[in-house]
């Protein structure tokens, strides 16, 4: 049977990471969206449509749920963070047609340094059996 991933021409990619420490809950809900709309607008440029969607989750001191799956529609949102926002999670995945799994990797990847300029985040590679500790450092 034919792999319908790949009948479609669709990639998927998710990370998780964690931070530590405080940020204002407007510095942090910013960063979010602004990195949801930066991997929406990249899949856009190349492909000319997203199809697909966006998800972020934060769970820390409350949570946040962000979902796109038309930028002319915005993000749907809803908002549970307390203020400041101290210690937490990230979960990040998207799935498109007409992008390859690296390639969303990549739009991705590069999308969350808006996040990590706000709280430094620590990632965990989760297509793998043990867990890397990744950070921006250097780049």
């Amino acid at each position: 049977m034919e792999n319908s991933k790949e009948a479609a021409d669709a990639g998927s990619f998710g990370t998780e990471a964690h931070f530590h420490g405080s940020v204002s809950k407007k510095e942090l809900v910013e960063a979010a969206r602004a990195a949801v709309i930066s991997t929406a607008d990249e899949i856009v440029r190349k492909r000319g449509i997203l199809l697909g969607h966006v998800k972020l989750f934060i769970s820390a001191n409350g949570t946040l749920k962000l979902n796109m799956v038309d930028p002319t529609m915005g993000i749907d949102m809803d908002d549970k963070l307390n203020d400041p926002v101290v210690d937490g999670e990230i979960k990040y995945m998207a799935a498109a047609m007409g992008v390859s799994d690296d390639e969303l990797e990549n739009i991705m990847m590069n999308s969350l340094k808006i996040i990590d300029k706000a709280v430094k985040l620590n990632f965990k590679k989760h297509e793998h059996n043990h867990a890397h500790n990744v950070t921006f450092d250097g780049v």
